[in-house]
């Protein structure tokens, strides 16, 4: 996984701790994928400004990875070697996203549960990505340094994604291929306390 920090994690930790609202939780999704989560693995989780969740996301062993996502990664990139793996939910749909280099770049495809390739992200050299994009990724963090950017290929064609850093912190402009931005978030890094399932402790 690029990402280690936890997409603005500290709203959930606001909502469980401040909430008037004795009922209020997390999607019904975030408990089985941290019970999924590798030992010395990150999660990210996005929320909007409303406090409403999006994208959910676990590192997990790359072994735990089934063999039809394995075989779909391997048709699509013969040879390489998976480097590491997250199990994900996005739009409510279950899918694995796995890593690993191709031509020395660092890449990393989305995965359906059935072996659907669903998009893949690649790593740019600032020169290979398109000028609007980065003016417009700079003006929207004023005063920002470029950290990474990466391209996101779909079917609904290619989004990027870039990351700049200003005064310690880190935010991830996406963008279109003309420059238009779609959001922007901020990356930090937080901690998650779950108690945890004694069926997870017996297992060997």
């Amino acid at each position: 996984m690029n990402r280690s920090a936890l997409a603005s994690l500290a709203a959930l930790l606001a909502l469980a701790s401040c909430s008037s609202s004795s009922t209020a939780t997390a999607p019904a999704e975030l408990i089985p994928l941290f019970d999924q989560l590798a030992p010395e693995g990150a999660m990210e989780l996005e929320f909007d400004r409303d406090g409403r969740f999006g994208d959910l996301e676990a590192e997990v062993s790359v072994e735990s990875v089934p063999a039809i996502v394995r075989d779909a990664v391997a048709q699509a990139h013969p040879g390489v070697e998976l480097t590491g793996a997250e199990r994900e939910v996005q739009g409510g749909e279950w899918t694995w996203e796995v890593g690993f280099e191709e031509e020395g770049r660092g890449v990393q495809v989305v995965v359906s549960d059935d072996g659907d390739l669903l998009e893949t992200e690649r790593e740019l050299e600032a020169s290979e990505a398109p000028a609007e994009v980065l003016r417009a990724a700079e003006g929207a963090v004023p005063s920002s340094t470029l950290a990474s950017v990466d391209v996101v290929t779909s079917a609904s064609g290619d989004e990027y994604h870039v990351k700049r850093e200003r005064d310690g912190a880190r935010y991830k402009v996406v963008l279109t291929s003309t420059g238009e931005v779609l959001r922007i978030v901020r990356e930090a890094r937080a901690e998650i306390e779950i108690p945890v399932s004694t069926e997870i402790l017996r297992r060997p």
